[in-house]
């Protein structure tokens, strides 16, 4: 598998930047990513009207708001870690600058800060999840700088491959106990109603599933606990994946999904939108399956 070399952080100059510059350090060394890029796009709509007040030229805006990301950044990374700065000035749409961005940087992993209450809403964040073309990470405005358990959620799919993969590559990392969630098709599995034993059957399936799917990682079901819930179908998965995450006392969840996440089209995609929608308060890391990634054992 293809390993994380450009980590970028969009920062928005409210207070979760010091958050989101502090954990892409602490995970650009994680993953031992080449270069970490700290981007903030101006966008010209939002600058106030002078009105006779003494505001600074876009360039020199653009300089100094340089400079406040710069040192923000030499807080909390190493001289040895390479990183780059950047702002630019959209007269349209800042998520679309960012996208623009990705591409050109090739920029494997996107960091985003979720902010929490009535601060949650991002005014760009939802747009740059769904069209950035590579892998993104969801990061919380409280964040503990480590990672001592992750839930990896799964359906044995090929999505899940590559993020069971990731999951594993972590974990190996950074020592972390990985568990993981087992995802199946709730309508199948009520329709029609099953009885008792019906469902017992129906988990023993689940179970030899999990089995096979462990044995292309030379896995066992023995060393990585995994979840097998019952679930109705009206009830959201994301939800009952993120109290199993909190049960296991997770630090991450990792989530594959496919293609354009806000037109799920796969059971996991459908739960990656959902978890787009909730306050988290633990990092969720979605893992992108782009046609450009190699498959880590085809």
């Amino acid at each position: 598998m293809e390993r994380i070399k450009n980590i970028l952080a969009c920062l928005d100059l409210t207070y979760i930047d010091s958050v989101l510059v502090e954990y892409a350090a602490f995970f650009a060394q994680t993953v031992d990513a080449e270069k970490t890029f700290f981007l903030h796009v101006i966008q010209e709509y939002d600058l106030p009207d002078k009105g006779g007040r003494e505001i600074p030229d876009i360039e020199v805006l653009s300089e100094i708001i340089f400079k406040k990301i710069r040192d923000e950044v030499g807080d909390h990374f190493e001289k040895s870690q390479p990183v780059t700065i950047e702002t630019r000035i959209e007269e349209e749409d800042a998520s679309a600058a960012i996208i623009d961005f990705i591409g050109e940087a090739e920029i494997d992993l996107l960091l985003i800060g979720q902010k929490y209450g009535s601060n949650r809403e991002a005014r760009y964040g939802q747009k740059i999840a769904s069209g950035a073309d590579c892998d993104i990470l969801f990061i919380p405005e409280v964040v503990e700088m480590q990672i001592r358990s992750i839930l990896c959620a799964i359906d044995c799919s090929r999505e899940s491959q590559i993020a069971f993969q990731r999951a594993l590559d972590i974990a190996d990392k950074t020592g972390a106990a990985l568990s993981c969630y087992f995802l199946y098709d709730t309508a199948e599995t009520y329709f029609p109603a099953t009885t008792l034993t019906s469902a017992g059957i129906q988990q023993e399936r689940f179970r030899k599933e999990y089995a096979r799917f462990l044995e292309h990682f030379q896995q066992s079901p023995a060393a990585i606990h995994c979840h097998f819930r019952e679930i109705a179908p009206t009830e959201n998965q994301a939800e009952i994946i993120y109290d199993a995450a909190t049960e296991d006392k997770a630090e991450l969840i990792i989530v594959g999904a496919t293609g354009d996440i806000a037109s799920p089209t796969t059971l996991l995609g459908n739960i990656s939108e959902n978890f787009n929608h909730m306050e988290k308060k633990m990092p969720l890391l979605i893992i992108r399956n782009k046609k450009t990634k190699g498959f880590f054992w085809g």
